[in-house]
């Protein structure tokens, strides 16, 4: 499959991606035990691409429309498949949902419920919805994928990034519980659209070709405008290359307050994702230190809010880099696991304590203090106090 859009330079080859699965035990489809691909023909969405209400609800009938399940071949695998065709849509859109579900499997530490308390037996997965348009959607419980600015050649259902954000929202259903109504309401959806952002950049650099391609391209140094900092469905658009959500910003909560009133919840979140994005970074930095890569006082200038697009840290990033390229990488993963499993813990204890910006953050200062006893106790609060989301001492 594509860990990004097929049009983002570095990500136009397919990538080959091995399951957790014994040969054999995906069937045609794809499907397995929990999850199951549904080829719909001329499909209506399920919700309205308008207001996001519901039209009907899956599953879809049996007796509708759909093309032939995708076959495997003779092992059992899906990688004969050509990339364009619709057998390679349908696989493609099965291996990415299947991906971040063992990613965060593993980082929960348990199995996630895919489809709840429901009639429904397996987490449905629609890979072109043409109706749906210029969107991708899930819900309960299923995902469908549209087309990026409505183009065939773009579908997100080859789009590894998209889906992970929209499996992302399933994932933090079934951790945190569900949307309540009321006063808590518009910052639990803020919060779940960030977190989904946080499971897809999780996600995405499982990919060694991502952590790779990054890498070249930043030489190293995380705190600027790349590929990692415009994961949010990063792809090309009418106007070039954009991003519909920006990880690298100097957005505060007073900065988005009026986002609040006006019930955008995109931009009310973004100082919770921003101050995410720079927790991961600084790990990042403070592993680069641990293995000698690069000296404490760079990384100290590095993630100060003054200093990120300095050409001079830019310089010496990129001259420490070309030393051992291999090492910063292995640093950039050991920082995504350390990371990830902050979120995970975090998310578990938000399950007791709600959902407000200032209780998630204080839950991953406490994952912290549980899991790696403190050690990035300076880097969690500086990142959250630079947005102005407080973190609560004692929070469990």
């Amino acid at each position: 499959m594509y860990p990004q859009s097929r049009v983002v330079p570095g990500f136009t080859m397919p990538r080959v991606v091995r399951l957790r699965s014994r040969p054999g035990t995906i069937a045609a489809g794809p499907e397995d035990r929990r999850i199951r691909v549904v080829d719909a023909i001329a499909k209506k969405p399920y919700r309205d691409p308008a207001n996001g209400s519901y039209l009907w609800r899956p599953p879809y009938p049996e007796d509708s429309p759909r093309e032939k399940p995708v076959q495997p071949n003779a092992r059992g695998d899906f990688d004969h498949l050509e990339p364009g065709s619709g057998s390679f849509s349908a696989a493609a859109a099965y291996a990415a949902v299947r991906s971040v579900v063992e990613i965060w499997e593993f980082y929960l530490g348990r199995r996630l419920s895919l489809v709840g308390k429901t009639r429904q037996k397996k987490l449905e997965v629609i890979p072109r919805v043409t109706a749906l348009g210029d969107n991708a959607w899930s819900g309960e419980w299923y995902v469908e994928l549209g087309f990026a600015d409505r183009k065939p050649r773009e579908p997100y259902c080859e789009n590894f990034d998209v889906i992970a954000h929209e499996v992302g929202h399933i994932v933090l259903q079934h951790v945190i519980g569900p949307t309540p109504t009321g006063r808590l309401e518009f910052e639990r959806r803020a919060h779940d659209e960030a977190g989904a952002d946080l499971v897809s950049l999780v996600s995405i650099l499982h990919f060694d070709r991502v952590v790779e391609t990054v890498l070249e391209k930043t030489r190293g140094k995380l705190f600027s405008v790349n590929i990692l900092s415009q994961i949010g469905e990063y792809r090309m658009g009418r106007s070039g290359r954009r991003a519909a959500r920006l990880l690298f910003h100097n957005k505060t909560m007073r900065s988005v307050a009026a986002a609040r009133r006006a019930g955008d919840k995109y931009t009310y979140a973004r100082p919770l994702l921003g101050a995410a994005f720079d927790i991961l970074v600084e790990i990042y930095e403070a592993r680069l230190v641990g293995r000698g890569l690069i000296p404490a006082e760079l990384a100290e200038r590095s993630t100060h809010a003054t200093a990120r697009r300095h050409p001079a840290i830019r310089r010496e990033f990129a001259a420490l880099y070309a030393h051992n390229p291999d090492g910063f990488a292995e640093a950039l993963r050991q920082a995504t696991a350390d990371f990830a499993r902050l979120l995970a813990t975090a998310w578990r204890m938000t399950r007791r304590t709600g959902v407000t910006f200032s209780r998630v953050a204080s839950n991953v200062a406490a994952a912290d203090a549980r899991l790696n006893r403190g050690r990035y106790r300076d880097i969690i609060r500086r990142a959250f106090a630079r947005r102005r989301i407080a973190v609560r001492a004692g929070r469990a």
